[in-house]
């Protein structure tokens, strides 16, 4: 990807059990959030740049994409994609950066269903975690605030738990 986040020069890669690499999907500006439906047969995917959540179809047993298509246009949103999660029901949790916010969709009809509002602008991510996975842990960043935005902002920078009502499930694991 582009270090100055200008230009769309970056592409996706999936690094092989035996530690190849292979260029998968081209044409990505800033890649961000990316995970898979709880079947494994979906992958979904965040290039910011774009302000698209996108999916693909997925081969577990091979690493391979196809079908790419756009499962959420964030044009219209406050904030742009960035990293994201997925919980036990299949539906995706999104960091909005510069957005204020985490929010839970529905991946089937392509709709937002839930916000969680957090008191910092740039949400850059988030995961499950916790014994059941019933945690919903919420990263912000600080950078590029001014001094007076980081005053209005006492607690950018900082990470932040929430118990949202539902599971996460664990990631697949990478072998050697």
């Amino acid at each position: 990807m582009d270090g100055e986040e200008k230009s769309i020069a970056g592409a996706l890669y999936c690094l092989d059990r035996d530690h190849t690499c292979r260029k998968l999907y081209e044409g990505v500006g800033i890649s961000n959030g990316m995970d898979w439906s709880p079947d494994r047969k979906t992958m979904y995917y965040i290039d910011s740049m774009s302000q698209q959540v996108m999916c693909f179809t997925f081969d577990l047993s091979g690493g391979a994409i196809s079908d790419p298509r756009v499962l959420i246009d964030f044009k219209d949103e406050q904030g742009l994609p960035d990293g994201m999660t997925v919980d036990e029901e299949g539906k995706l949790w999104i960091a909005h950066w510069d957005g204020w916010q985490v929010s839970r969709w529905d991946p089937h009809s392509g709709k937002k269903i839930a916000t969680i509002a957090v008191p910092a602008a740039r949400v850059t991510s988030c995961a499950f975690g916790g014994e059941k996975y019933d945690t919903l842990y919420i990263t912000t960043a600080t950078v590029g605030l001014s001094d007076e935005q980081l005053l209005h902002q006492p607690h950018a920078g900082g990470i932040f738990a929430i118990k949202p009502g539902v599971c996460g499930m664990p990631s697949v694991p990478y072998r050697k």
